[in-house]
């Protein structure tokens, strides 16, 4: 989700930050690379030039808050002036009976994002239908069936009493039929959500679909993120049609599916981090550790927190909630094998041990490497990378985080 212009961005945004001093040549050099950036990921032009506009205006007429330094006040401008661009995001409602329309044309992955959405409900309490009133496609209720049967939730082919999460047909091309179809399926479900679905990929072409169906819907779900550079010029479009964007899909999984919210977006975006979606995908697994906890980290909540790290999703996203941007694969594959090893060698510790892990001397080390198949090395590696945890964790707990400092202070 923040690959593509993201990196960008985050170059021309380090490159300023480290400056010493700034001058009006770097502020527009930022402003060149943003512009690059935001052009390439197929935001309307238009949009890119009052971009710019408003932060070298505000940067250079307005004065800093109190405490903060000439370059954390264009910095900071300029994360608030972006994040207004992505729009205003938007929430749906969770009641028992929930109910929601998806529309949309062919391919933009309503039959995905239904289920994808009955997911999200079901973990909030919710227990929808899925129903396929999708009678062009031969496939569709049978693809919506074995998507609802892996998450647990019935399908039917007829509209339901209830909560129900409501799978349209789409059409090859924008037009009254599409509109009409809808409108008719609104009036009959009476649902509290009409969300239009459709495709990063459309980039600043989003807009015309926003704002032909925006007399009937609630919201817009963007999905396949992931598979495209032009994610910013559809999120952009959208806010330009007045258009919330309620969800974002950032992956195949059934899990991919994120409440869009602008700030956090743009945070990691940045390369900030997103910490709150990450503690609220935490607490979503169960696995959260709480803050009288922190100073107190054995190596049994280090092994669960590894267990609960592979919940939250690929390893890539994870970092990137922590402000770990860029990574080459090798990085991420390595990362994956050390957790992997990690588990081996915490499963041939004695509860003891685990416990008290400054306890585990050369001799132990030698029994737990046979034990597990690791090597002594590695063990030891094991052991120091856990003494960091646990003092980063502690610093956490004191607010002192690093990784957060620079991000968390600019968007106060």
């Amino acid at each position: 989700m923040v690959a593509g212009f993201g990196k960008r961005l985050r170059d021309a945004v380090k490159k300023f930050a480290g400056k010493g001093g700034i001058s009006e040549k770097d502020l527009d050099e930022l402003l060149k690379e943003m512009q690059r950036a935001l052009i390439a990921s197929d935001v309307d032009p238009r949009t890119v030039i009052e971009l710019s506009k408003q932060i070298r205006m505000k940067s250079l007429d307005e004065k800093p808050v109190s405490g903060t330094t000439l370059k954390e006040h264009v910095l900071k401008v300029f994360y608030d002036e972006l994040t207004g661009i992505m729009g205003v995001g938007g929430e749906i409602k969770t009641k028992p009976d929930t109910r929601i329309v998806l529309v949309g044309l062919y391919g933009s992955g309503k039959t995905t994002t239904a289920a994808k959405l009955g997911y999200f409900l079901k973990k909030k309490g919710v227990h929808s239908v899925l129903v396929s009133l999708d009678r062009d496609r031969p496939a569709a209720l049978e693809q919506l069936t074995q998507l609802g049967e892996s998450i647990g939730l019935k399908t039917e082919k007829e509209i339901v009493k209830g909560a129900v999460i409501i799978d349209t047909a789409g059409r090859d091309a924008l037009d009254k039929k599409l509109l009409e179809s809808a409108k008719k399926i609104v009036k009959k479900a009476k649902p509290d959500e009409v969300l239009l679905v459709i495709p990063a990929e459309m980039g600043h072409e989003t807009r015309k679909q926003a704002e032909a169906f925006k007399n009937i819907i609630t919201g817009v779900v963007i999905t396949k993120m992931e598979g495209t550079a032009k994610a910013g010029g559809a999120l952009s479009a959208c806010s330009s049609a007045g258009v919330p964007v309620k969800f974002i899909g950032i992956g195949e999984r059934v899990a991919d599916l994120e409440q869009f919210n602008p700030a956090r977006y743009v945070s990691r975006l940045l390369g900030w981090g997103d910490l709150q979606t990450l503690i609220e995908k935490v607490k979503e697994t169960g696995m959260e550790v709480k803050p009288k906890d922190l100073d107190k980290l054995t190596l049994t909540t280090f092994y669960q927190q590894i267990e609960s790290m592979t919940k939250l999703g690929p390893l890539e996203k994870v970092f990137q909630m922590v402000g770990l941007t860029d990574l080459d694969k090798k990085t991420v594959a390595d990362s994956k094998a050390k957790l992997k090893t990690y588990k081996s060698v915490i499963n041939s510790m004695t509860p003891a041990e685990r416990d008290e892990p400054d306890t585990v001397t050369r001799s132990r080390i030698d029994r737990i490497a046979k034990g597990s198949g690791v090597k002594a090395e590695e063990i030891k590696e094991l052991l120091r990378e856990f003494k960091k945890m646990r003092k980063m964790m502690r610093n956490l707990k004191r607010g002192r985080n690093p990784a957060f400092m620079m991000g968390k202070r600019l968007k106060r």
